[in-house]
């Protein structure tokens, strides 16, 4: 499978997953895909560390949401300026 048809696949499994009204959107995430979000969580808050800003508890909770599949990163995005904004 290449890595075009993974994505259109785990887009699928996504807008299925979403589609449910009782229950939260929960993202299935490979451990690759997992470890890839926590690297990238990581970097992000050992730059903002060095540019000395704080990490708040409300942006660790958002990154956890972020690397369990929670939300994507578009919402991460979006919540994390929203976090800053307060």
């Amino acid at each position: 499978m290449s890595s075009e048809d993974q994505k259109t696949d785990q887009h699928q499994k996504n807008v299925e997953l979403s589609a449910g009204i009782d229950h939260p959107k929960v993202y299935q995430l490979s451990e690759a895909e997992r470890s890839k979000r926590r690297e990238a969580v990581a970097f992000a808050n050992a730059s903002a560390n060095l540019s000395a800003f704080e990490i708040t508890d409300g942006m660790k909770r958002l990154g956890e949401r972020y690397i369990s599949g929670e939300i994507d990163l578009e919402e991460f995005i979006a919540t994390s300026g929203q976090e800053h904004a307060q």
